[in-house]
């Protein structure tokens, strides 16, 4: 299973929160043998008015998780997941074989930290719930975690991200009545439209719709159109299916 690790931000409780997770633990989940969720949480020391991490206080909570995860992950044998900053306190999520050891655990790995107030809990999740429901990523999130990867490997690339290209937007349906629905949605805003069939001929979504538009690729711009593409396929009973650019250099 390799790990996939990144991160988003989304409310909870109606809160700012932001949220470190692996993506990879998904197609595994949940792990039967590892039913123990394995809670520790510590009250941060520097305040924010929206409850999330300072910059001044990253290096020692980056130290903090890795003496954590040496002391639970690998004496433990637990499986390390993600973790969750919201409301001035910041939480990591293990899954466990017992719930035996998790307090001696933590207390060893945090020794060094005596200034932070340190909680522990455990409870029995077979389903892996904490992690599906609460710190993986709803399928739009996942989709604005795509765009911010593509931009940067544009980046890295090379790619003046301000410069207008043509970018093309994939999109699946199932009927041709909800295809058509989509594409009256998105008349007059200025794409080409292209519609095909797809050869899966055993496929849900067989009904595939390409668009075509010059736009820029900085983060707000292109996270802002494939959210509205992506809510509006949705409303069809469509699936937002991906972008392509090319990369354009600024020479």
């Amino acid at each position: 299973m390799a790990e996939d690790w990144d991160f988003y931000s989304s409310p909870v409780d109606d809160h700012p929160a932001s949220i470190f997770v692996d993506l990879g633990q998904i197609d595994d989940a949940p792990d039967a043998k590892r039913p123990w969720l394995l809670r520790v949480m510590l009250t941060l020391k520097i305040g924010r008015d929206d409850g999330l991490s300072d910059q001044e206080e990253t290096d020692v909570l980056y130290t903090i998780e890795d003496d954590l995860f040496a002391g639970v992950a690998r004496v433990l044998r637990a499986r390390y997941v993600g973790r969750l900053t919201t409301q001035g306190r910041r939480e990591y999520f293990y899954y466990g074989f017992s719930a035996d050891g998790l307090d001696q655990a933590a207390a060893k790995a945090l020794a060094e930290y005596p200034q932070y107030e340190v909680t522990c809990r455990t409870e029995v999740d077979p389903d892996w719930k904490t992690y599906s429901d609460l710190l993986f990523p709803s399928d739009l999130d996942v989709q604005s975690i795509h765009n911010r990867r593509v931009v940067q490997q544009l980046s890295e690339h090379g790619d003046d991200l301000s410069q207008p290209r043509d970018i093309d937007h994939w999109l699946l349906f199932p009927s041709e009545e909800s295809r058509d629905q989509f594409l009256i949605q998105v008349a007059g805003n200025g794409f080409r439209a292209e519609s095909s069939m797809s050869d899966d001929l055993e496929g849900q979504f067989r009904y595939v719709v390409r668009l075509i538009r010059s736009d820029r690729v900085d983060l707000e711009t292109i996270d802002g159109l494939v959210i509205d593409l992506f809510l509006r396929a949705q409303s069809c009973e469509g699936e937002y299916d991906g972008w392509e650019s090319p990369v354009v250099s600024g020479e």
